[in-house]
């Protein structure tokens, strides 16, 4: 079970998706914008999905085959399929129709890990969330800067994303206001950069709104 903003969505042991709650710009997939207060299908969704992931008004799910679909809200292009274009059913992410272990969801952006180890990100880009260098919105995917492979965990933030690398390191980038970056500072980046202390010793990750933490 996942929970965005004001909606949930849950993941069958069929895998199906079935989503519930605020439905303005069709985050549940059903095909409308109408609020359910109970579970509805979402379209073309009743088999073949292995993970899900909701952000503030928009949802993603990967397939078993590793593909990236995602549905909702896409002002800063969030559901990756190039455009910016509110989707009321599910659209395949540009470019990500396989090779996708696992996805992260912030408010506005996304980040997928490819099965070789990469982070690609798209969506919001405002503060840097993307990791891609610039603070440009992407509607499709884009690899993070020097993160093509070594990554074995994904986490989203609000506006700020994290890695957890193969050696056991950690980096995180984009938002900084609070320091959630962990790099000793509260200055943006627009690149991945070094949780100070923590280059080696950490099992799993997690960003939340504007933190993050680890377990070492």
């Amino acid at each position: 079970v996942v929970a965005g903003s004001d909606h949930s969505c849950a993941l069958t042991t069929e895998g199906g998706v079935k989503c519930w709650g605020r439905n303005d710009d069709g985050q549940l997939g059903d095909g409308t914008t109408t609020n359910r207060s109970r579970p509805t299908d979402v379209v073309g969704l009743a088999s073949g999905v292995t993970r899900l992931a909701a952000g503030d008004e928009h949802t993603c799910a990967v397939t078993e085959v590793g593909g990236v679909v995602c549905w909702g809200l896409n002002s800063s292009g969030q559901l990756g399929d190039g455009t910016t274009a509110v989707r009321l059913t599910p659209v395949d992410v540009s470019g990500l129709t396989s090779g996708v272990a696992s996805i992260a969801v912030g408010t506005f952006h996304v980040c997928a890990l490819t099965t070789a180890g990469g982070v690609k990100c798209w969506g919001s880009n405002f503060n840097g969330a993307l990791g891609d260098g610039t603070q440009t919105d992407r509607p499709a995917p884009v690899t993070v800067f020097g993160l093509s492979s070594g990554v074995t965990q994904v986490s989203a933030g609000e506006e700020h994303t994290c890695a957890l690398l193969t050696g056991g390191g950690m980096k995180c980038w984009g938002d900084n206001f609070y320091g959630a970056l962990g790099d000793g500072t509260l200055t943006d980046r627009l690149t991945p950069t070094n949780v100070s202390g923590l280059t080696s010793g950490v099992a799993s990750i997690t960003a939340g709104g504007m933190h993050s933490c680890a377990m070492t």
